[in-house]
């Protein structure tokens, strides 16, 4: 198992309870994408979308790290699907941002339903204090993580 192979830490039990969560929201959601026929790079950009509000194609693809011909594609699907339009840049005519549709945002209302229950369920056992910890911990990961080294491609 890759991760028994890591150094001995503090808090494993931290670690292992992260992936478990991750494996059960990554097969949720892979579900989730079955059942309304869309791919996970789909899914993706529309929680990109969600959280950032409309991004010029390049942005989506950063975010993502898509190629600008996967993006157009994945823009083109989105769109046919009626769940994201691209419109005029508000500041550069020559540019366009893609911006999700309220059509798109109450699918996702509707069908991550189960999941947000489930997740305000588990946060409403928590006491204000510890509520305050947890947030200021998940933020603090993800601060982390978004500026650790990430591994870099290699030809071999």
């Amino acid at each position: 198992m890759l991760w028994s192979m890591l150094p001995t830490v503090e808090t494993p039990e931290v670690r292992l309870l992260l992936r478990r969560f991750a494996t059960h929201r990554d097969r949720w959601i892979d579900a989730l994408c079955r059942h309304v026929g869309i791919s996970r790079s789909d899914y993706d950009a529309l929680e990109a979308l969600d959280e950032h509000g409309s991004l010029t194609p390049g942005e989506l693809g950063a975010l993502l790290s898509l190629t600008s011909g996967s993006v157009t594609a994945l823009v083109d699907r989105l769109e046919k699907l009626g769940w994201a339009s691209r419109n005029g840049h508000p500041a550069d005519r020559r540019k366009v941002v893609v911006t999700l549709t309220k059509k798109a945002w109450q699918i996702g209302q509707d069908e991550l339903k189960p999941y947000l229950e489930a997740v305000d369920a588990a946060a409403r056992q928590l006491s204000t204090d510890e509520r305050a910890v947890v947030v200021r911990f998940i933020d603090d990961l993800i601060d982390k993580i978004a500026h650790a080294p990430r591994p870099q491609h290699g030809g071999e």
